[in-house]
């Protein structure tokens, strides 16, 4: 199931508003005029078409967390079923709470309805994978309230817990499918949006903020992954870990430093020192973490899914810087 989360996560898309700085072309050779207005129609079409996939990816990335706390849910109800008369069994049992995102945006852009810039085709699919995918979360939300009423009503002590292990096992079941039609998505999203962002960043004045926090998220997510697999024996892989934070280290002092002169004038200056402030504060956790499971040998499940939240904090701040 880890895996499958992870994958999930690595799909990071743009949402850029590029558009105007090609506009600003101006020549006063009428072949020059027309080519740039070609170039502007195709930048218009490419941020559109990256306008939608950016909700297909704020709907997936907001369901994580959600996902995350029902299958961390259902493993601990499942400790209560095996001992019921324990007064704290289903104690900390928190309903999920679910932050709607990727619906809308401010250009009015919805994901039910694929922008006409996606061709025929892409249209066709995207309705059909979204829809499917709904259809399948509605019913994990129905199937987890069965559970929660389930035990509030305490019927487990009816059926000794026989009809909330199967409750569970649907649920986990419901999950794993959703976690599959979420890499079906993101692989087609994928296609779509990176053939659109070699357009859109051509000649973009932002192009180097972006490569510099998309090349930092990439081998931030790497590390984790590298932690993930190896934590029940962190000695194994220590020399490495530490080299991966030193890399980390320097590309943030790095990229922190390169010149805003240009995300100035896009009035983005402030959410790009706002993520490498972010970046540089959450190295300085994983730097504790890293001594802890020096000392400890492992790396602790709760330790992960602390990478894996700091990891989703430096999504949202690339997103607001592509807003």
């Amino acid at each position: 199931m880890k895996k499958t989360i992870t994958s999930t996560l690595c799909c990071i898309l743009l949402l850029l508003a590029v558009i105007s700085c090609t506009n600003n072309k101006k020549d006063n050779n009428t072949q020059n005029e027309s080519s740039a207005s070609a170039e502007t129609g195709s930048a218009d079409k490419a941020s559109r078409i990256i306008e939608y996939t950016n909700l297909v990816v704020d709907m997936a990335n907001s369901h994580n967390s959600y996902l995350k706390n029902i299958l961390s849910n259902t493993e601990q109800i499942e400790k209560g079923l095996r001992n019921p008369k324990n007064l704290f069994a289903f104690t900390g049992v928190i309903t999920p709470h679910l932050i709607q995102a990727g619906l809308r945006n401010m250009n009015g852009v919805t994901i039910e309805k694929p922008v006409d810039e996606l061709g025929k085709e892409n249209q066709a699919y995207f309705k059909t994978q979204i829809t499917q995918y709904n259809t399948i979360f509605e019913k994990l939300q129905n199937n987890y309230k069965q559970l929660d009423d389930y035990l509030k009503a305490q019927d487990y002590k009816d059926d000794n817990g026989t009809k909330g292990y199967l409750m569970i096992d649907t649920i986990r079941n419901t999950v794993q499918k959703l976690y599959t039609g979420k890499l079906v998505l993101m692989k087609k999203v994928n296609e779509v949006a990176d053939a659109a962002e070699i357009v859109v960043l051509k000649d973009s004045p932002l192009k180097d903020y972006i490569i510099a926090m998309k090349t930092d998220m990439k081998t931030f997510r790497n590390f984790i992954d590298l932690l993930a697999d190896n934590g029940s024996n962190y000695a194994k892989i220590k020399d490495k870990a530490q080299a991966g934070y030193r890399e980390l280290e320097n590309s943030q002092t790095k990229n922190a430093a390169l010149n805003i002169e240009n995300a100035k004038k896009a009035n983005k200056d402030g959410q790009y020192k706002r993520f490498y402030e972010s970046f540089h504060d959450l190295l300085l956790r994983t730097k504790k973490t890293l001594r802890d499971a020096g000392t400890s040998g492992k790396l602790t499940k709760t330790d992960i899914d602390d990478l894996d939240r700091d990891y989703d904090g430096l999504i949202r701040n690339y997103n607001y810087f592509n807003q």
